[in-house]
C-alpha cells in the first residue's frame, strides 16, 4: 500500500502540472495488475486509494497546498522509475 499511495501522491501531482502521465499510469496499471489481482476484494481496495489519492493530490497541487512546485513534480516525475 505504501508503493501504491507513493504513485497516486505523483501521479495526482503530476497530472495537476500538465504532465503526460499515460505513459507512467499504464506501467502503475499492469503492476497494480500484478499486485492486486482483477476481481480481488484487494484491487477493490487499491482502485479506491489510487483513484481518490490522485483526486486528492491534483487538487491539493493545483490550490498550491503541495509541498512541492510544479517545477520541482515535473524533474522529480521525469526520475521515477515506474514499474
Amino acid at each position: 500500500m505504501d508503493t501504491l499511495t507513493s504513485y497516486a501522491t505523483l501521479l495526482g501531482r503530476a497530472v495537476a502540472c500538465g504532465v503526460d502521465i499515460l505513459p507512467a499510469t499504464k506501467r502503475v496499471g499492469a503492476w497494480m495488475d500484478r499486485t492486486f489481482p482483477p476481481g480481488s476484494p484487494d484491487q477493490k481496495v487499491a482502485l479506491i486509494v489510487m483513484t481518490e489519492g490522485m483526486k486528492y493530490h491534483a487538487e491539493q497541487q493545483r490550490a498550491g497546498r503541495s509541498p512541492d512546485s510544479c517545477e520541482t513534480v515535473r524533474r522529480e516525475f521525469g526520475l521515477v522509475r515506474w514499474p
